[in-house]
């Protein structure tokens, strides 16, 4: 069984370049307009070019994460994109959409495919569509356990990827299919690519709410409503770690292309030497808790500062410029 890979986060060319020194194999980066992040948190065609080159350079690979959902009058655009990133030298794609993956596997024969978050992953029989359809790795949500994980591997021959996050409580969505935000506000962008964007992000508009963040009343059947929120928060993991390797996951992913550079990078340390102690054989992973209880912390006050940033730009919005409800 071979070492599992760690894909780490390069939300700018510092920070993935700063992931590429402290050991991780993989960095995924996104392009202006296409990969459901916010300007700050996506990158130009220069810098991505220059993250190919640097993580070349040392025997890594990157990943261009092109995981919106093109319309028909994108689909040129979105073909030359991967084009030029393959010719850069891209080791492969993180992608959402499954007419796009087709057309990846056919432009690019010898790349390789992550399927991104936005497909939202039910069960194991969605990861074997992926699979026929051109995907190489699928990403399972982080909801999913070792019996859940045990059962896809035996239905699908298609590569796991995991996220280092544990679900504390199970919540009302499943991450990645959200759609909220177009219907609580409208925002028309036209990026620099000469693309426009409407609506949610999953069609590359630049903003997502947090609307699973924030607090919602549900009526009870008696009494008065109950205040929930609609997804649950995650936090990093740890104890899962050596049974996940053994059930053959191939990749572990580190989120956060908008967190600060100093957090990725303390976190790619951190896993790193997680995986690298079990690969040796250690699988007790009580060694670890304080430093992680430590990073732990430092990630609950970025999320939480995060959130606020973006309902702050929600807010605003909506005092700027009228609130339309659109599907997306």
């Amino acid at each position: 069984m071979s070492n599992p890979a760690l894909l780490a986060p390069g939300g700018t060319l510092e920070m993935a370049i700063v992931a590429v020194d402290e050991g991780a194999d993989i960095v995924y980066v996104g392009p202006l307009g296409w990969s459901r992040r916010p300007y700050e948190s996506e990158m130009t065609d220069e810098d991505i070019r220059a993250a190919i080159d640097y993580a070349r350079a040392r025997g890594r690979q990157v990943r261009v994460v092109l995981n919106t959902f093109p319309s028909p009058f994108e689909m040129d655009d979105f073909a030359r994109k991967a084009l030029l990133y393959a010719g850069w030298g891209a080791s492969g794609f993180i992608v959402t959409d499954p007419g796009a993956i087709r057309l990846i596997r056919g432009l690019v024969p010898e790349t390789l495919i992550h399927v991104s978050i936005g497909s939202g992953i039910t069960n194991s029989w969605d990861a074997e569509f992926y699979r026929e359809i051109g995907a190489d790795v699928i990403i399972l949500p982080y909801r999913w356990g070792e019996q859940e994980i045990g059962e896809t591997r035996c239905v699908s021959g298609v590569g796991l990827e995991v996220f280092l996050f544990e679900t504390v409580q199970t919540g009302k969505i499943c991450p990645g299919k959200c759609i909220m935000s177009s219907y609580l506000k409208f925002r028309e962008w036209l990026d620099i690519e000469g693309k426009t964007s409407v609506g949610s992000a999953n069609r590359g508009a630049k903003e997502c709410y947090r609307v699973c963040q924030t607090n919602w009343d549900f009526a009870a059947e008696t009494g008065d409503p109950v205040t929930l929120k609609l997804r649950r928060d995650a936090r990093l993991m740890l104890e899962q770690l050596p049974a996940f390797v053994e059930l053959g996951v191939e990749c572990f992913k580190i989120s956060g292309r908008e967190r600060p550079v100093p957090m990725i990078r303390d976190l790619v340390r951190f896993y790193r030497k997680a995986l690298d102690g079990i690969g040796a054989g250690q699988a007790d992973m009580s060694v670890y808790v304080d430093e992680l209880a430590s990073l732990r912390a430092r990630w609950t006050v970025e999320k939480r500062k995060r959130v606020n940033v973006l309902m702050d730009r929600a807010d605003h919005y909506a005092d700027a410029a009228p609130t339309l409800a659109v599907a997306q």
